[in-house]
């Protein structure tokens, strides 16, 4: 049950409608259940998976609270860490489980933090189980985050008897997240997988530039499938009055590889560097040991994403990436700006092929055939290929207009209801009308679903 399954479009509406209708101070319950249902739908398994996982976060993170001495801490937070490690590379890198578990990266690297947080008297431990199984298991954020952080939702959620709704003005905003989100992902992610797909699919049948305009687009497909699910899950908290992390901050704009991840799955990098960066020792150790931290850490992030060596290669790039680039600080940005372009898009072929070998064939055609060998092949006709190039030139501007601070739900709201309206009905049928649809596409599945 994907944001953008047609069984979505009848569960949320009829699970905010009972939130609305129920005493106040049952929302949170509602919401849990309304969460294990939603989890359920993939499979009662994943969520037996999700509900151990919540109860021994739950019980450890009481334990530490309660321990006073500081060693035998350290020993219940390591074990704690050891059993959702275990759980976390038994699903998702064990060969005999073809499917992993919704979230499930996702709620484990939540439930570390939580504990992390505990041990170092940077959050306390939430007694109510109401409250931390909805803080693990949340419905729009459970399947690709963002990474949530203690002091922040669960205030929330301890709050939500006192939020006033329905607020006109929380649905409008959440609203027009929740549209935006779906003309990314269903108007420009899944259409720019179908040329992504056929050339990574069979790379051998197509010349260099295909194979470079496949790289180019995936780019933007990688960005708009997971900036358009969480631009969707944070519009759907909002409209239950509440407020997940902004996790996509215009990151093709970056003027060097340090600032992509201050802009690209903020609420992931902020956690690699909290609970994996500052804990090997930072910068506080001399240079050599903060190369050797930075790189265990993008090690980390590439381990996380999958198991093929690729993954490995990819996070490597990105933290010699950062060791390198410090000497071109004194560029202009425009020209950082490009060379962060090109960096990024090199390093998504990495992270898009299926293996080293396929990287090594795919990178021999563009240095021995670099031209234009079957571009009907990539699957796209004319029309497929101009509603591409608008989608891809919206999003530039959007973020062009964002990046000089110019807000376009800040100015829309300020419009006429009549013209948000006109504007509203545009976006959605123009999603209705042109997105992708139909049994070819599985237009449920969210790319970072699988990582």
């Amino acid at each position: 049950m994907g944001f953008t399954s047609l069984i979505f479009l009848g569960f949320f509406p009829i699970v905010f409608i009972i939130y609305l209708l129920i005493p106040s101070g049952g929302r949170a319950l509602w919401l849990l259940a309304a969460s294990y249902l939603f989890c359920m739908s993939f499979g009662v398994k994943y969520a037996l998976v999700l509900l151990i996982s919540t109860l021994g976060t739950w019980a450890a993170g009481l334990a530490l609270e309660r321990l006073k001495n500081h060693s035998s801490r350290k020993w219940l937070l390591a074990a704690a860490i050891l059993l959702h490690v275990f759980l976390l590379c038994f699903f998702k890198y064990d060969s005999r489980n073809p499917v992993l578990p919704v979230g499930i990266s996702f709620y484990t690297f939540q439930a570390i933090g939580y504990l992390a947080d505990i041990l170092q008297g940077r959050a306390k431990a939430e007694r109510n189980i109401i409250y931390f199984g909805l803080f693990q298991a949340f419905f729009p954020k459970l399947v690709q985050g963002p990474i949530e952080r203690s002091h922040d939702l669960l205030e929330q959620l301890r709050s939500l008897p006192s939020v006033n709704l329905p607020d006109p003005d929380r649905i409008r905003e959440g609203g027009l997240l929740l549209l935006w989100g779906l003309f990314q992902k269903l108007m420009i992610a899944d259409r720019l997988a179908i040329p992504v797909n056929a050339v990574y699919r069979q790379f051998g049948a197509f010349g260099g530039v295909e194979i470079l305009l496949a790289t180019v687009l995936y780019a933007f497909q990688i960005y708009c499938d997971f900036a358009g699910y969480t631009s969707m899950a944070r519009g759907i908290a909002r409209i239950c009055g509440i407020e997940l992390t902004e996790n996509f901050r215009r990151p093709y704009l970056a003027i060097s590889v340090r600032d992509f991840w201050r802009r690209w799955h903020i609420s992931l990098s902020s956690w690699l560097r909290d609970y994996v960066y500052i804990p090997l020792g930072g910068s506080r150790r001399g240079l050599l040991r903060k190369y050797v931290n930075v790189m265990l850490t993008f090690v980390v992030s590439g381990i996380w994403h999958g198991t093929g060596f690729h993954f490995l290669l990819w996070g490597c790039m990105h933290g010699a990436a950062q060791l390198l680039e410090t000497g071109f600080q004194k560029l202009p940005k425009w020209l950082r700006r490009i060379g962060v372009l090109c960096f990024l898009t090199a390093s998504w072929m990495v992270f898009r092929v299926n293996s080293l070998g396929d990287l090594k064939g795919m990178l021999r055609i563009l240095i021995t055939d670099p031209y234009l060998r079957d571009l009907n092949g990539m699957e796209l006709g004319g029309l497929e290929w101009l509603l591409v190039a608008v989608g891809i030139l919206l999003v530039i501007g959007k973020d062009l207009l964002n990046e000089r601070g110019i807000s376009i739900r800040a100015w829309l709201a300020l419009r006429r209801w009549p013209l948000r309206a006109l504007i509203y009905t545009a976006l959605l049928s123009g999603i209705i009308i042109f997105g992708v649809y139909g049994g070819a596409y599985d237009t449920s599945q969210f790319l970072y679903t699988q990582f």
